[in-house]
């Protein structure tokens, strides 16, 4: 029986990063070895009291998030490098994933998962 792509297909996850503020392209590059070659970011502002960030260590609320593609079986050995590299979760961070369904197209599957697909630009 002959392999096609579709047998090849890996299940993505979004990947959420919370991390201290200006720290984004030190995780991109991390993250970008485990094949992603899809991130989103934002600038966040954490809302917690004065008690709450004292007794968490928190001084400065200022923080980015990046949402990333991966594929589901790169996603633990990132993380472990994340938290090797960087100690995110020391640094006041976190981070986690969540299953990605749903994708529109094999083209697209296959470029957010660096398969060789090519998005579509829509």
């Amino acid at each position: 029986m002959k392999k096609t792509k579709e047998n090849n297909l890996k299940k993505l996850k979004l990947l959420i990063t919370i991390m201290p503020h200006n720290k984004r392209s030190l995780f991109m590059n991390i993250i970008e070895q485990y094949d992603c070659n899809y991130h989103l970011s934002f600038q966040g502002m954490g809302v917690a009291t004065n008690e709450i960030k004292d007794m968490l260590g928190l001084k400065d609320t200022h923080r980015d998030v990046l949402f990333s593609i991966i594929r589901e079986d790169k996603v633990k050995d990132c993380l472990l490098e994340i938290e090797d590299k960087v100690g995110l979760y020391k640094s006041g961070g976190i981070a986690f994933s969540v299953p990605f369904e749903s994708i529109i197209g094999i083209n697209n599957y296959l470029f957010l998962a660096n398969l060789g697909g090519k998005g579509n630009g829509n």
